[in-house]
């Protein structure tokens, strides 16, 4: 196989030259390149594989570098939903008594940076919305607090939003148990 690579260059140039596409002395001189190319390559076993070697390994260690990185974005997918979703709940939960104005400020806030950060990544719907369920069940609990920060027992329909409340609370601390048990 070595010499056959000088072989057919010899053939090809002797061609040429017959035809008259080159001269004497460039056909001297590229039968002295092919003879000392055929020289190297079979004294040198080793220039013959060199490179089917390194590309070998360069791509071996491509695929076993993609394998890598594909298990650390399943990783990284896996711990996306979950971080997203201590985000949300600790924005929807934290100060609740503060001031209202400040109170829907944050909400709004974290709502939308939980939404960048679920459009950023690419999440599916579903997974969004997995993400965004603590906000709005606490947007849900503001709501039937009728826009007051505390209930007062001298409210007249006390009662009433107390059990909406209870009721929507204890919603809330099922959804959490949910995600605890997967």
């Amino acid at each position: 196989m070595p010499l056959a690579i000088p072989t057919i260059a010899f053939l090809v140039f002797t061609t040429l030259l017959l035809l008259g596409k080159i001269g004497e002395v460039t056909y001297c001189f590229l039968v002295a390149s092919a003879a000392l190319l055929g020289l190297v390559l079979h004294g040198f076993s080793r220039l013959q594989e060199l490179d089917l070697k390194n590309l070998r390994l360069v791509l071996r260690e491509i695929e076993q570098t993609k394998k890598e990185l594909f298990v650390r974005e399943e990783k990284l997918k896996a711990i996306v939903v979950p971080l997203a979703q201590i985000v949300a709940f600790t924005g929807a939960s934290e100060g609740r008594f503060v001031d209202l104005e400040a109170i829907n400020l944050k909400r709004e806030w974290y709502k939308r940076k939980v939404s960048e950060l679920a459009s950023a990544l690419e999440l599916a719907t579903t997974e969004t919305a997995e993400i965004q369920k603590y906000n709005e069940k606490y947007a849900e609990i503001d709501e039937s607090m009728g826009g007051r920060g505390v209930l007062n027992i001298s409210d007249p329909n006390y009662q009433a939003i107390k059990d909406n409340h209870e009721k929507l609370v204890s919603e809330l601390f099922e959804m959490m148990k949910i995600d605890l048990k997967k």
